[in-house]
């Protein structure tokens, strides 16, 4: 879903739902629309087949004549071709090719520095754990002491500024991301400038950590992709931390406002909060 016209833009994906929990998708999908008083939005939806994918459009352009938004367009895409569910346009009935290969918008996100997955399990495997790296981080474990608050932030703005963590560093880390404070030191005072550099450093970290310890990186790197606009990447560390503990706290803050669609620019209003859980 794209949105057109309301205070902020918000883009919203989610997978088909099977044919009893449709409403409650639409639900989950439109809300973030509503709150943020979108004008229009453009539905694109990928299936296997016309049937299913023509009755959920239907049903999509009911909700959202509903909650008086503009329907602009919605898409049916499917095999490489998309196709016009709602009659928009005079689309053949076999549908109209596509290549995303040579699409403007890949080639800026390539151009701006971008790594563009294909997939989401693409996505998802770029942030498992390496095996060979999990087991220095767990023999590291055994020996290293917990850092000291001032010390995970200094680590941390150097590893934003390009330093590669020792297997004992990381560790360290781990150690003291079980303390809240910790945890607020290493996140608290992220900025939207910084956040792709901690994408890389929090990938890194979680790429790296025991499956005992992963919840609290994987939680901060789905603040950090939140931040730096990349929804995706942040659903998928929040697999990655509730895999590991259920009810992290950063991680269901994280989840919260990804779900509302909240805008990355309201961070610099909470910036210097004391009371954001940990």
């Amino acid at each position: 879903m794209l949105t057109f016209g309301g205070a902020h833009q918000v883009h919203g994906r989610i997978d088909l739902p099977p044919p009893d929990e449709v409403e409650s998708c639409l639900d989950s999908l439109l809300l973030p629309a509503v709150r943020h008083r979108v004008r229009g939005v453009l539905l694109v939806l990928y299936d296997s087949g016309p049937r299913f994918g023509a009755k959920l459009a239907r049903r999509l352009a009911e909700r959202v004549a509903e909650s008086d938004i503009d329907l602009i367009g919605c898409l049916r895409v499917q095999g490489g071709r998309w196709f016009d569910p709602l009659g928009f346009h005079d689309v053949p009935a076999d549908g109209v090719p596509f290549d995303v290969d040579a699409h403007p918008i890949l080639a800026q996100a390539v151009y701006d520095g971008h790594l563009v997955r294909r997939s989401r399990t693409e996505l998802a495997a770029s942030i498992a754990a390496v095996p060979a790296a999990v087991a220095e981080t767990e023999a590291a474990l055994g020996e290293a002491p917990p850092m000291r608050l001032y010390e995970v932030g200094r680590l941390v703005d150097d590893a934003v500024a390009g330093t590669v963590l020792s297997a004992g560093q990381v560790a360290s880390l781990l150690l003291a991301l079980g303390d809240p404070q910790g945890r607020d030191a290493a996140w608290g005072g992220m900025t939207r400038e910084e956040a792709k550099a901690h994408v890389r450093l929090w990938t890194d970290v979680v790429r790296r950590s025991p499956d005992d310890h992963v919840a609290h990186p994987a939680a901060v790197l789905a603040f950090a992709a939140w931040l730096g606009g990349d929804g995706a990447l942040a659903w998928c560390a929040l697999d990655r931390c509730f895999a590991s503990e259920r009810h992290h706290g950063l991680g269901v803050l994280v989840a919260q406002m990804l779900e509302g669609a909240v805008a990355p620019a309201a961070w610099e209003e909470a910036l210097g909060s004391s009371d954001l859980p940990a």
